[in-house]
């Protein structure tokens, strides 16, 4: 799987949600088995900060036999007022195997917005 993943851009106090699948780089592009693994996803800012987590049970269902990792941002995560510490912050997926092994994922810039809508 590579690293480069776009900008998630999102705007504040909505729902995000995305979906990735793992697999392995041969020709047959076998699913990576999850069983057991723990995954995380923080949103960071440009100090390493964490603006946000996702955690598996917590925002990210993992489906073991088919390599696949979904991520859900709730509303209540991003809601209230765009601070100035969102310009410039990142974002990361990383899976953790139960050997200890951890595996970054993805990586890439993350832009929240505010709504025109609130309340």
């Amino acid at each position: 799987m590579s690293t480069q993943a776009p900008t998630i851009s999102m705007v504040a106090g909505t729902t995000y949600r995305f979906s990735a699948a793992w697999a392995s780089e041969d020709a047959a592009a076998t699913p990576v088995d999850l069983t057991g693994c723990e995954a995380t996803f923080v949103v960071a800012t440009t100090q390493g900060t964490a603006l946000l987590t996702c955690e598996t049970g917590n925002g990210i269902e993992l489906v073991p036999s088919e390599g696949g990792i979904n991520v859900h941002i709730r509303p209540e995560q991003t809601a209230g007022a765009v601070s100035p510490e969102w310009s410039g912050a990142r974002y990361e997926l990383r899976i953790t195997f139960p050997n200890g092994d951890v595996f970054s994922l993805l990586r890439g810039h993350f832009q929240l917005t505010p709504g025109v809508i609130h309340g």
